[in-house]
């Protein structure tokens, strides 16, 4: 009784995860058409010197969704960048006022002790470096949005070139009289 549980468990899977996969390449032999490719027009390399200034690769791109959010995360890490560098330079000037030997910069701050103002010094260099870097990211991954996102601008999807999977029950007489049961792959080119 368990192995037949087992067996309509393994087949109803099978029968939910069934799928179709198409995908096709659509680029036309342009020597045969006497026309320009549209692969040719829609330059990849064109698409990252654009994206220097970012957002305007996926413009040339007409994936105008993506400049939102390339801002929203360029914005974002410059507004931590910009906070963390202000409070690194508050607590930066507190702490060499502390540790100087003039006596009259000791009240920048009274709430912190030295070793708290360095801590608080570095904490903030730290996470305004970080931000930096994370502006650099941003930036060198809209660069290479644009770029693969130009490469694949002639990627056509269609149904001539399709990958089926479909489950599958094997009749009792095969395999010495059990049902067993599986998967099958079609390809059609």
């Amino acid at each position: 009784m368990k192995k037949s549980g087992f067996r309509l468990f393994v087949f109803l899977l099978s029968v939910m995860i069934s799928t179709t996969l198409t995908a096709q390449s659509n680029q036309q032999d342009s020597t045969k058409t006497g026309e320009r490719s549209s692969y040719e027009e829609h330059s990849p390399k064109k698409a990252a010197y654009m994206s220097i200034l970012p957002g305007l690769g996926q413009i040339y791109n007409r994936k105008y969704w993506k400049v939102p959010i390339i801002y929203a995360g360029l914005g974002t890490a410059l507004y931590f960048a910009i906070d963390n560098n202000k409070s690194y330079v508050k607590y930066r000037d507190a702490y060499i006022g502390r540790i100087d030997e003039d006596t009259t910069n000791n009240n920048i701050l009274p709430e912190y002790s030295t070793e708290d103002l360095r801590e608080l010094k570095n904490y903030h260099w730290k996470y305004r470096d970080m931000s930096i870097l994370i502006i650099a990211a941003v930036w060198a991954l809209n660069i290479l949005d644009a770029t693969v996102d130009a490469h694949l601008y002639s990627f056509d999807i269609n149904d001539d070139l399709s990958m089926r999977i479909e489950p599958r029950i094997a009749k009792p007489m095969a395999f010495g009289g059990r049902t067993t049961y599986g998967f099958t792959i079609s390809l059609t080119f």
